[in-house]
């Protein structure tokens, strides 16, 4: 089993959100799409900004937030190959997290992963940082910070912008 999907489930369970569901109804596909539209948002937001530090631990809050609908479903993450280049535009990158958080209306687990593998590629290759040291920060941070509990925590977004970790010992120098 993925490591990073592992602490997802962890983390899922510590907070009482639901687990293993199996097939995501519509109104969870919904839901969840417009945390990874948020999501997205605060990547692209961050990029503009330029601060590395910042675009990491918003691009690693998006993969958390990719693996939970994984783990939702029960599933396994399914990692396939990006093809990505940076074509001398931001564009392109911007193009590549689009599309993929567009193609996760589908409800598969496949399309959450490959959101999650983009993240992680675009971690090492355009920002050159440890994705996998910057999951475990943040994954860290989620155990420690999250407070939501009980009713309603399924209506509620794993991740909260406002308060990410500071990542800045996972960027190479």
């Amino acid at each position: 089993m993925n490591k990073h999907l592992q602490s997802v489930r962890e983390f899922r369970e510590h907070f009482g959100f639901p687990a293993g569901e199996g097939h995501l109804s519509d109104m969870a596909i919904v839901l969840r799409q417009a945390w990874l539209m948020e999501g997205g948002k605060q990547v692209f937001l961050s990029i503009k900004q330029g601060d590395m530090t910042v675009i990491l631990a918003k691009l690693t809050g998006l993969a958390y937030l990719a693996l939970n609908a994984v783990a939702m479903q029960g599933a396994e993450v399914h990692l396939q190959p990006v093809t990505w280049r940076h074509e001398a535009s931001i564009l392109s990158l911007v193009r590549l997290i689009g599309d993929r958080i567009n193609a996760c209306l589908s409800g598969r687990s496949e399309d959450y992963s490959a959101l999650y593998g983009a993240c992680a590629q675009l971690s090492g290759g355009f920002l050159n940082a440890d994705f996998d040291k910057s999951f475990g920060l943040f994954h860290q941070h989620q155990m420690e910070t999250v407070t939501v509990r009980g009713q309603g925590v399924e209506d509620r977004s794993e991740v909260e912008w406002n308060r990410l970790p500071d990542l800045s010992d996972c960027l190479y120098e």
